[in-house]
């Protein structure tokens, strides 16, 4: 999915530093935030990359996202990958980020 991204127009790059449930450090180089709108409403998707080549969603910061049923769920995030104009869809990820876009 991340292949119809262009790095340069769609993608932010900032530092980030994750902790995990139990306040233990996560490598943030494998986890991207996927910032969208619903409804002029922005909500943010915390997913790690290069889970068995997929894209595991690990969060979010909208209660209203988080109460949706996990299909429900998978079809936004994956909707908003998919139509990125449509969600004014944009991906954040840390300066240190492994993750890849656009073609292979």
């Amino acid at each position: 999915m991340l292949d119809t991204i262009n790095d340069n127009e769609r993608v932010e790059r900032i530092k980030v530093s994750l902790r995990g449930p139990k306040d233990e450090f996560k490598d943030s180089s494998k986890f991207l935030i996927v910032k969208a709108f619903e409804n002029e409403i922005e909500f943010r998707i915390l997913a790690e990359a290069g889970v068995y080549e997929n894209l595991r969603i690990v969060g979010t910061n909208s209660q209203t996202l988080a109460e949706k049923e996990p299909d429900d769920i998978i079809g936004i995030f994956t909707s908003t990958l998919k139509n990125l104009e449509e969600w004014k869809t944009s991906i954040i990820v840390s300066t240190d980020s492994r993750v890849k876009f656009g073609k292979k």
